[in-house]
C-alpha cells in the first residue's frame, strides 16, 4: 500500500504545481531526477493473479511500464522484459508457498521490449499469450516478468518484478480413463468378505466393472472405523490427472446411499510403492460420480486413496468403481 501512496502522491504533486505559473517549472526543475523511476503497475499486486477456463485458444495477459515521478524525460527510454526463473524460489521463501514455475510451453510473448516515448509517462501495452491447454493440472503457477532498461532512468526496486499467478480450470474432463486390466490391489485397510455375498463387497469389487457392486470396508465381525485406505499398481507407468469415483447406490431408492460414501480423502502418488512423492486432500460430495483433477499432474505407477472421513460420519466407507485418468 505504501508503493501505491508514494505514486499517487507525486503524481498528486506534480498535477498540483501544474495549475501554478512559472514557478511550478522552477520548482519541478529543482527535483531530482531520482524522484522519477520506472516500475510496472501490475507488480503493486502481489502475486497478480489470472484464472481461466481452458481452450485451446489461449488467452492473453497484459502488461507494460511507467514512470512515477513528476517528471517526463526528453529522449526515448528504452525497456526490456525478462524471465527470471529463480525469482519463483525467492517468492515461495518469503511467502511460504511451493508455486512451480510456469511451463515454457504454456506461454507466448508478443514482444519482450518497448519504449516509452519522449514526453510521456508510459509505454504501449504489451500482451502475453497464455496457451492454457498446455497447463498440467488445476494448481497455480508462477511467472516473475522483470523490467530493465538501458536508459539513465532508475528502476524502482519494489516494483521492477511482476508475478503472474496463473491458474486454468477444465470446463469438462478432457482425459480418457485409464485401462485398468493390469491393476493390482497392493493392499487396503479392511473388506466385507462375507456380508455382502460371495460376488460383492472385496476391494476388487472396485474395479470389475460393475456400478452395482461396490468395495465396502469391514461391518461383520468387526467395525473398524477411518481413515480407510485402498493402494493400488497401475503395472505402468502413467501421466495421472486425477481420478472418478462412483458412488454405492441405495437398493430401496435407486438413489446415492446417503451414508458411507467417500467424503474427505487424500490422494498419494509414487513409483515404486515406497516413496509417495505426492499428497493432495479432497472433500467429495455426495454424489452417484465426482471427478477430481490433481493441481499437478504426477507421473506414477503407484496410487494410495485414504479415505478420512466417509458421507454422515459413518464408521465404514464404500466404492462402486474407481478410475484414473
Amino acid at each position: 500500500m505504501k508503493k501505491f501512496i508514494y505514486i499517487l502522491g507525486i503524481a498528486a504533486f506534480s498535477t498540483g504545481l501544474s495549475s501554478c505559473d512559472k514557478r511550478a517549472d522552477d520548482v519541478i526543475d529543482e527535483i531530482p531526477d531520482t524522484y522519477t523511476m520506472l516500475y510496472m503497475p501490475q507488480a503493486i499486486d502481489l502475486p497478480n493473479e489470472y484464472t481461466f477456463n481452458r481452450s485451446a485458444a489461449g488467452d492473453s495477459i497484459f502488461y507494460g511500464a511507467y514512470l512515477g515521478g513528476p517528471r517526463s524525460f526528453d529522449t526515448n527510454i528504452e525497456v526490456q522484459f525478462e524471465i527470471d526463473q529463480a525469482k519463483v524460489a525467492e517468492y515461495n521463501k518469503m511467502n511460504f508457498t511451493s508455486y512451480p514455475v510456469l511451463p515454457a510451453d504454456s506461454y507466448e510473448f508478443t514482444e519482450t521490449s518497448t519504449v516509452i516515448p519522449k514526453g510521456s509517462q508510459h509505454s504501449s501495452t504489451l500482451k502475453m499469450k497464455i496457451l492454457s491447454a498446455n497447463l498440467d493440472g488445476v494448481g497455480k503457477f508462477l511467472l516473475p516478468i522483470t523490467m530493465k532498461t538501458s536508459s539513465q532512468v532508475n528502476v524502482n526496486p519494489s516494483l521492477e518484478t511482476t508475478y503472474f499467478l496463473v491458474d486454468a480450470q477444465y470446463l469438462s474432463n478432457p482425459f480418457p480413463v485409464m485401462d485398468r486390466a493390469a491393476w493390482e490391489i497392493v493392499d487396503f485397510s479392511s473388506e466385507e468378505a462375507t456380508g455382502e455375498g460371495a460376488n460383492n463387497g472385496h476391494a476388487i469389487h472396485a474395479f470389475d466393472d460393475d456400478p452395482a457392486t461396490f468395495w465396502t470396508t469391514q461391518w461383520k465381525g468387526a467395525k473398524p472405523g477411518p481413515p480407510h485406505h485402498i493402494t493400488i499398481n497401475m503395472n505402468a507407468d502413467e501421466k495421472v490427472h486425477g481420478f472418478k469415483f462412483i458412488g454405492r447406490i441405495d437398493n430401496k431408492t435407486g438413489e446415492v446411499r446417503t451414508t458411507g460414501n467417500p467424503r474427505d480423502i487424500i490422494v498419494e502418488t509414487s513409483m515404486d510403492g515406497s516413496t509417495w512423492n505426492y499428497s493432495e486432500a479432497f472433500h467429495l460430495d455426495n454424489v452417484l460420480e465426482n471427478t477430481i483433477y490433481l493441481s499437478y499432474a504426477q507421473d506414477a505407477t503407484y496410487y494410495r486413496i485414504t479415505i478420512n472421513s466417509s458421507q454422515s460420519d459413518n464408521y465404514l466407507t464404500h466404492i462402486a468403481e474407481l478410475y484414473a485418468f
